[in-house]
């Protein structure tokens, strides 16, 4: 089993943790890795030419996203992290996905998993994680992805979640639930 996920973080820190966390208890079970941080790729706008619209799965634009769609179409598990910002996933993450267009039809039936980090707790908190829980849900649903669960940490500080056990023991229950589904 091939486990891809991708980071969203603009920076190295809570997100980043909660994926490698995640993806070391998958490996316990047998699940080949991968994490590719999207801050150090190359992913430019898509501009909407519509190129991809033929099916073949392919972008006109010629940058790190070629290298990314080859793994996510070999993956048999996809899982996303990020941040919240303004109650949705980072720009780094959006505009990501924005390039996943072309993949509309080829990731259908792969597991799809994600990790998200906020700052808000109570009825703020509750707001802004039903709108990303939602939205990455959508996501799921429009690549006819199996929807496998989430983790949701609550951070101020760059390193908080390394610290907040019961969000570890929810990374790495995930890690194995998506591994035996």
């Amino acid at each position: 089993m091939k486990i891809l996920s991708i980071c969203g973080s603009p920076r190295k820190g809570n997100t980043e943790f909660m994926l490698r966390t995640l993806l070391k208890s998958a490996e316990y079970s047998g699940a080949e890795t991968e994490l590719v941080l999207l801050r150090e790729k190359d992913i430019k706008f898509c501009d909407g030419c519509h190129a991809c619209k033929g099916g073949s799965g392919k972008c006109s634009i010629k940058d790190d996203m070629d290298e990314i769609r080859d793994k996510l179409l070999l993956a048999d598990v996809i899982v996303f992290g990020s941040p919240i910002y303004y109650d949705c996933v980072t720009g780094l993450l959006k505009n990501f996905i924005d390039r996943i267009n072309p993949l509309y039809t080829k990731l259908k039936g792969k597991k799809f998993a994600f990790v998200i980090v906020g700052q808000l707790k109570g009825k703020d908190g509750e707001v802004s994680r039903k709108f990303i829980i939602d939205f990455l849900k959508n996501i799921s649903d429009i690549h006819e992805m199996n929807f496998i669960g989430y983790v949701y940490g609550i951070s101020v500080d760059p390193d908080e979640i390394s610290k907040d056990e019961q969000v570890i023991k929810q990374l790495k229950n995930l890690g194995k639930k998506i591994t035996q589904q």
